[in-house]
């Protein structure tokens, strides 16, 4: 169907771009929506299977630290197989895996099934980046890839609303049910439309201690930060500092084989390696502050649940409907016009909240201060799509795991680390008469030392963002 004339695939008008496009972006798309499907039905498997909130919190503790530790095998795993096998392979395992959740008589043989859907996930998101480089030619990237983003953004957000409709009408199961057909859809279009092998077979030598290492690592970092609260501080230490041990062991043994699993030395290039640290601060700060807001919004300021989510969800739709377009500019301009007044945008933000937030804000102030962060998101995301431009196409499948496991990474111990500030701030804070106040002042003396921190660490992003130039 395609001549190799074409450099990129996309540029072929013979090849089903956007219904490719479509069929990889299903997958990924019920990938990140089970991320948080199945929060609203917590409750209902604690009453159905008799468990407690700790082993029920597997379900979505479980989910990220699978697919936060198989992530780096995909850089080589996806250079094994065609495109084609890949993709139905990944797809059929998450539909194996939906299936075992929908029917589990038990509470192991659930968590069985979410894990395997966790594996799933973990390929499907490397796949659809990978896919898009090969598809689309560097100028017109950043319009599909901030289209995906804003469905990853609409995927997390519509998560709890769509689980609490279907678990009051129809029971829990349907959650996993419901989205077979959708799945299966997407296993038809691959068979009868992907004709093509996108990425060249190489069959790297997969290094099994590194595999060892990457799961076990990785995963311990997952794990200890998403339940900081649970563990307490010395088995928390404990994990943290083991799994950033095998890590870091991880690490110098890539740079010593021939053909690692994951290839580090993407690193090298500069403007890969600036954006990079640029996505990771971002994750790190940003689910940090989405974490505690809420908390401060209820804990401090005594606002209702409902309240509060009417208060952070106009962000979250103006980032939806902002990513598109600032990946057009990304395309027109480059990255260093868009990412820096999202940079500066960002310090901003953390400077109002630390100036104007206290117990007694208003719920206006409070709607129009948050909405500035997510729209500075939007804009600083960019730099993903750039980092990913510049790499030579051998390099794609190591950019895009290297992506795809920064951020629940990032996110998690972004998540830890904020709530840990916030809770040290609390107990520093001291005051000559105890009140009923008390400890809504100490929680807002905590809030705003997170604060703090995030106005040094927005300083960073708007440091590096200058960095960035067009290659």
């Amino acid at each position: 169907m395609s001549e190799k004339k074409y450099e990129f695939f996309g540029e072929d008008p013979n090849f089903p771009t956007k219904l490719i496009t479509f069929v990889v972006l299903i997958g990924a798309f019920f990938g990140y929506l089970n991320e948080t499907l199945l929060n609203v039905a917590l409750t209902n498997l604690m009453h159905e299977f008799a468990i407690d909130k700790t082993t029920v919190q597997w379900m979505a503790t479980g989910f990220l630290l699978v697919m936060g530790a198989f992530t780096p095998l995909t850089a080589n795993i996806i250079q094994w197989f065609t495109t084609r096998t890949m993709l139905l392979v990944t797809l059929i395992t998450f539909v194996v895996g939906t299936l075992i959740c929908a029917f589990a008589p038990n509470f192991p043989v659930l968590l069985t099934g979410r894990f395997i859907q966790a594996v799933s996930a973990a390929f499907t998101v490397p796949i659809l980046f990978n896919t898009i480089l090969l598809i689309y030619p560097p100028n017109r990237r950043g319009t599909i890839i901030g289209f995906i983003t804003m469905m990853f953004m609409v995927a997390p957000a519509i998560g709890p609303t769509l689980s609490g409709i279907i678990v009051d009408h129809f029971g829990w199961r349907y959650l996993f049910l419901l989205t077979v057909p959708f799945i299966l859809l997407s296993i038809a279009l691959a068979l009868i439309f992907l004709k093509v092998n996108l990425q060249p077979i190489t069959k790297p030598k997969i290094d099994c201690l590194s595999v060892l290492l990457s799961i076990l690592g990785l995963g311990g970092l997952v794990y200890s930060t998403s339940n900081f609260a649970m563990l307490g501080l010395p088995l928390f230490s404990a994990i943290f500092i083991g799994s950033v041990t095998l890590v870091v062991w991880f690490t110098k043994r890539q740079f010593q084989l021939e053909t690692p699993l994951i290839d580090l030395s993407v690193f090298r290039v500069k403007q890969y390696r600036y954006a990079m640290l640029i996505l990771a601060t971002l994750m790190f700060v940003f689910i940090g502050t989405e974490l505690i807001m809420p908390m401060y919004l209820q804990q401090v300021v005594l606002l209702s649940g409902t309240v509060t989510g009417l208060i952070l969800l106009p962000g979250s739709v103006v980032q939806a409907f902002l990513s598109p377009v600032m990946g057009n500019q990304l395309d027109k301009r480059g990255a260093r016009p868009i990412v820096v007044p999202g940079a500066m945008i960002l310090v901003s933000t953390f400077v109002l909240m630390l100036t104007f937030f206290g117990v007694n804000s208003p719920s206006w102030l409070l709607t129009l201060v948050f909405m500035l962060l997510p729209i500075s998101m939007a804009m600083i995301l960019v730099s993903e799509t750039h980092g990913l431009n510049v790499l030579p196409k051998e390099m794609y499948p190591h950019g895009t795991a290297i992506i795809s496991t920064i951020n629940p990474i990032a996110g998690a111990i972004g998540a830890a680390f904020f709530v840990g500030v916030t809770h040290i701030g609390e107990t520093l804070y001291h005051t000559q008469e105890v009140t009923d106040e008390t400890p809504r002042l100490a929680m807002m003396f905590g809030v705003q030392l997170a604060f703090g921190i995030a106005v040094v660490m927005g300083l960073f992003v708007l440091y590096t963002a200058n960095k960035l130039r067009k290659e």
